[in-house]
């Protein structure tokens, strides 16, 4: 097993199979738009497998599969058949933004992908559209209902935490809480700067939201490497799985066991680190495995004890533009 220099164990990889997606989101895209990667920056989807594989063999138990969005990659169903096939032992997990997803729910059970992370930051369709700069809400709830009648799919939801998510909270509690669904809100990340009605909302706030609308209890049980979690029961007896995830407010460093591939074959050991480590070059230029799992050695050894952003200012511009690094669409969300 991969451990760092810190003691922590490395058994979680995160995989961006694409730098597109056919959203644009606030947080994720700026509104110039990102120029996107060409054909052969990309990995090929024998890269990605052989890569994981190295990762499998040293110890990693997880898998994650990211983008952009990994459902718009045309090889997506072949990486993760093939990946299924040649490492039967991996927890095989995705991330998406749910749009897509209701054609494939069949192959993802097919082939094991238990857990599944949805986007939804709101339910109102006009904000929707706000959000993302796309009216595609319908497609992702369908695809919501689609899952939960398959009876198999660990789904979690994922709400990025706005100022208009505070007055949105009932609704997305009633959401979730009707389908027995996690729903997870997330400190923002400072990857863009603020724009209107994008200021930085800490997760001390959303908590005492959430403690005005029911009672709120903390499960130390089920707490993740990243999310605090919560029981809430509804002011009308409603119960609701809620978790908080505060990456700017409440670090969660100590607890860091993953590691991220980006679609251009770069290995980052810290999402808010400029510091990179290329993999795919190597791979291309047969320098052979021995070469690529020295890289992997090598940043796992330099993994950094704690990310260095601070995010002080609430109701301000106090988060934006802290970070010069990739939009988080290059990164791998």
């Amino acid at each position: 097993m991969l451990t760092d220099s810190h003691s922590r164990k490395i058994q979680y990889l995160r995989v961006s199979l694409t730098d597109k997606c056919n959203l644009r989101c606030v947080y994720c895209v700026p509104p110039e738009g990102v120029p996107l990667l060409s054909h052969d920056e990309v990995m090929r989807n024998e890269e990605f497998i052989h890569i994981i594989g190295i990762f499998a063999e040293m110890g990693l138990k997880k898998i994650r599969f990211t983008g952009g969005e990994p459902l718009v990659r045309k090889g997506f169903i072949d990486i993760l058949a093939k990946t299924r096939e040649r490492f039967p032992e991996l927890e095989l997990c995705l991330t998406t933004n749910g749009t897509l997803l209701e054609s494939f729910l069949e192959p993802l059970r097919d082939f094991g992908v238990k857990k599944i992370n949805i986007s939804l930051d709101t339910i109102d369709r006009e904000r929707y559209g706000r959000i993302t700069g796309r009216d595609m809400l319908g497609q992702v709830l369908s695809s919501i209902e689609e899952a939960v009648l398959y009876d198999y799919f660990n789904i979690k939801l994922n709400a990025v935490l706005f100022r208009e998510t505070l007055e949105e909270l009932g609704p997305l509690l009633r959401y979730a809480g009707e389908r027995d669904l996690v729903l997870r809100f997330i400190e923002r990340m400072p990857f863009l700067g603020e724009g209107e009605g994008q200021h930085f909302i800490p997760a001390d706030v959303l908590l005492d939201e959430l403690a005005v609308l029911g009672k709120l209890e903390r499960n130390r049980k089920f707490d993740t490497s990243v999310a605090v979690m919560y029981d809430m029961v509804l002011a009308d007896g409603m119960p609701v799985k809620i978790g908080v995830i505060p990456p700017m407010t409440h670090k969660f460093c100590s607890r860091c066991n993953r590691l991220r591939i980006t679609c251009d074959g770069l290995l980052k050991t810290c999402l808010y680190s400029p510091r990179e480590y290329d993999v795919k070059t190597p791979y291309r230029q047969d320098m052979g495995d021995e070469a690529l799992r020295s890289i992997i050695l090598k940043a796992v050894e330099e993994k950094p004890r704690e990310h260095t952003i601070e995010c002080l200012e609430y109701g301000s511009q106090g988060c934006a533009s802290l970070m010069s690094i990739r939009t988080m669409s290059k990164i791998g969300g």
